[in-house]
Order: C-alpha cells, then sequence, then structure tokens
C-alpha cells in the first residue's frame, strides 16, 4: 500500500455543492461555499512471519451495516442511547465500504494470500470473508470521561468451493480518542481498525489452514 501522504488525519479538504448545505449548518465556510474536512483512515499491518501463506485467494465483502452506520458520515455516540455525527467532517466513502477497502489492501499485503479481492473484481476465490459491521463510531462510555474509537465486527470465513462455514467469530477493539475532536478521533480510529485488521488476518489464515488440511 502507497505512504499516506499525511503522518495524522489523512485529511484532505474538498468544496462540496450547494445541495449539501443543509448537512453543515455549523461548519466553517470559505467565502460563500461551505468546506467539507474528509478523512481516509491508513492501515499497514506490519509483517508476520510467523503466520502460514496460502496458496489461495480471499475474498472480502462489503459488510453489512444498519442504516445509521451505512453512511460517510462520522459517527459519535456521546451517550449510551445516542447517535450523532461529526459537523463538517466525512470520511472518504460510506463507513462499510471503507472498512471493506481498508481490510483487503491490509490483509493483501505480506505475501500471506495468492491475492485478496473483492468480490465485485469477479475472480475466482477458494475463500469468501463476510463481514457485518456492529460498531464504527467513537463513543463515550459512562464510566470514563475519555472518548473511545470502537470498531466491531462479525465475520464469517467460506470456503466456497463448498460452500461451506468454516468458522465465525466477532471481532471488537477501541483505541483512545481523547476528548473525541476529530484531530484525535481520526488516528484512534486507525489504532482500532488496525488492531481488528491484524487479529482479523491471523484468524483467517489460521482458519483457512485447518480447514484445508482437515479436508
Amino acid at each position: 500500500m502507497s505512504p499516506s501522504p499525511s503522518p495524522t488525519a489523512h485529511r484532505v479538504a474538498t468544496l462540496l455543492p450547494w445541495l449539501l448545505a443543509p448537512l453543515l449548518a455549523g461548519c466553517v465556510s470559505l467565502g460563500d461555499k461551505p468546506v467539507l474536512a474528509v478523512y481516509a483512515p491508513q492501515v499497514a499491518l506490519p509483517a508476520d512471519e510467523a503466520l502460514p501463506r496460502l496458496d489461495a485467494s480471499l475474498a472480502i465483502a462489503e459488510p453489512n451495516a444498519s442504516t445509521l452506520l451505512d453512511s460517510n458520515r462520522i459517527a459519535v455516540r456521546p451517550e449510551t442511547s445516542r447517535l450523532q455525527v461529526y459537523a463538517g467532517a466525512v470520511w472518504a466513502d460510506a463507513a462499510p465500504s471503507l472498512v471493506q477497502a481498508v481490510l483487503v489492501d491490509a490483509l493483501g499485503e505480506g505475501g500471506h494470500f495468492r491475492a485478496v479481492v473483492r468480490p465485485s473484481d469477479n475472480v475466482g476465490t477458494e475463500y469468501l470473508l463476510r463481514l457485518d459491521l456492529r460498531h464504527f463510531e467513537v463513543a463515550f462510555p459512562e464510566s470514563r470521561k475519555a472518548g473511545m474509537a470502537q470498531v466491531e465486527v462479525q465475520a464469517t470465513l467460506v470456503e466456497q468451493r463448498r460452500y461451506r462455514v468454516l468458522a465465525s467469530r466477532r471481532f471488537r477493539a477501541e483505541a483512545p480518542a481523547g476528548r473525541g475532536k476529530l484531530a484525535e478521533a481520526v488516528p484512534a480510529f486507525e489504532a482500532a481498525l488496525s488492531e481488528v485488521a491484524g487479529e482479523l488476518r491471523t484468524w483467517v489464515l489460521e482458519t483457512a489452514q485447518a480447514g484445508s488440511s482437515g479436508r
């Protein structure tokens, strides 16, 4: 994966049409046009020679998500029962597509698979990773004053040729987000995503290897 152009939040400012103006109440403006900060989290997994290398390809499906999370708005949960979004900032893509892209890139590094692709690439693969995105927000738990970026996915690994479910497991990670300001929240999302991606990589490789040897 190519290096990020920014060492911290990887932010790009872009101007949006007038149609988006109602969504930007309270945002900083440049002249008479709203300015929206666009964020794209980056994840790079360190090489791990202890992990197996499989002569097999993996497809990672776009995660299913609730209506509240299936958006490019950056979610924040100030209270357990209340979900809001940051004003003046969005993800570069809807959260499920963003998570899919991060995982395809992260798991594709290191040569552990023959290839890691999306199902829409129309490439035959031995394994399919299906995902449900359960949490992708900054939350402020009642017991803590600091915010925490929370990433949680339910993963199911399927052997494509037999359409056989090999295993299913939930992965969850949290990273401190300070007071929840965007400058702290975005790196926290990256840290939580990195942890989830690393655990997913290990689990997929070991599960696929065990399933292959057990045929």
